[in-house]
């Protein structure tokens, strides 16, 4: 089968596209014809080194496809079955993935294996597509979509009405970012460095648009009438936009973060956070049962995958595009054939 394969870490051409063999389902585990997959920032740490993975390796966790074969054991998927994977696999009977807390298992697992035409994936990280979902579409709700989804729901407890200031508004997972709060009621906010992408985020749901820049916290106050914004959702993590989002916090407002694009740490005075009365926290993946409310979300409309397609063997091409941020939404690598309907 055609993969896309990190022998070594770097710039985006240590990943080479090869013929590698097909890979067998073991027990709990089903083989997918691999119809999409998306490549997001934890691939690009994968790629450069900064997380500890064996190598050779084939990356990719925002996978979707057709079940082909079932290994010992499979007993919720079968073959035909078009799917979707989530971020981690679990054991998928410990305590935690028996009461819904699935992220706290000790046998956790991220996915790998989707830049190929065929990968082997566990059944308990699985869930199957509505009928209505185009599968290029799918590959990436687990992470982009339910991962905001989390944040807000569950990590922030929004509520409708609310406002939400959503950063890097123009990124793979501000765009969905926008459109899950919007559906859950809220006023947004999109904070984004490219002026050039305010029509387009005002497009997707987003009320008011800031631009990046030495004022953005007074404009972002100035948009809320001087109230501040109930919560932040940071999928930056970067000390500037820390610096002005959290200036914008409303009194009790809640600040959930959701990723890193530097290494440099974030700054707080703690006589800052305790005078807003506020709460920062982080949220990190997607549970199943908000992965099903966000395929939902899809199906139903409320939600829509902005998805930039590449041809699996263009692997290189699409990590230069993501680095040099040319990529509208996510990035989403496609085998030459096209993969299934």
């Amino acid at each position: 089968m055609r993969a896309a394969v990190l022998s070594r870490t770097g710039g985006p051409e240590v990943l080479t596209p090869a013929d590698i063999v097909t890979p067998r389902p073991g027990p709990g585990e089903v083989l997918v014809q691999v119809a999409a997959c998306g490549v997001c920032g934890h691939d690009q740490a994968d790629r450069a080194g900064l997380l500890d993975i064996p190598l050779p390796a084939v990356l990719g966790h925002e996978i979707s496809g057709v079940v082909v074969e079932t290994g010992p054991r499979v007993t919720r998927i079968a073959p035909g079955d078009r799917v979707a994977a989530k971020q981690y696999a679990t054991c998928g009977h410990c305590d935690p993935c028996t009461t819904g807390d699935e992220l706290r298992c000790a046998e956790r697992a991220f996915t790998y294996g989707g830049y190929a035409e065929y990968a082997v994936l566990r059944e308990t990280s699985l869930l199957t597509v509505p009928a209505d979902v185009d599968l290029v579409a799918a590959s990436v709700v687990a992470c982009a979509v339910g991962t905001v989804l989390q944040a807000l729901r569950a990590r922030a407890r929004l509520r409708s009405g609310e406002t939400v200031l959503v950063t890097g508004a123009g990124g793979g997972l501000g765009l969905h970012g926008i459109q899950v709060a919007t559906a859950l009621g809220a006023r947004v906010l999109a904070l984004t460095g490219n002026p050039n992408k305010a029509d387009r985020l005002r497009q997707l749901g987003a009320d008011d648009v800031v631009v990046a820049g030495n004022t953005a916290w007074q404009s972002l106050l100035d948009a809320t009438g001087g109230r501040g914004v109930d919560v932040v959702l940071d999928n930056v993590g970067h000390p500037d936009v820390f610096r002005h989002a959290f200036r914008a916090l409303a009194d009790r407002g809640r600040y959930v973060l959701t990723g890193q694009v530097g290494p440099a740490p974030l700054r707080l005075h703690p006589a800052f956070l305790f005078a807003k009365d506020a709460m920062i926290t982080g949220s990190g993946s997607t549970l199943t049962s908000t992965f099903s409310d966000a395929l939902a979300m899809v199906a139903d409309g409320r939600v829509t995958p902005l998805v930039t397609r590449y041809p699996l063997d263009d692997v290189v091409r699409a990590f230069n595009d993501l680095d040099g941020h040319r990529v509208t939404g996510r990035a989403v690598l496609v085998p030459a054939t096209g993969g299934p309907a």
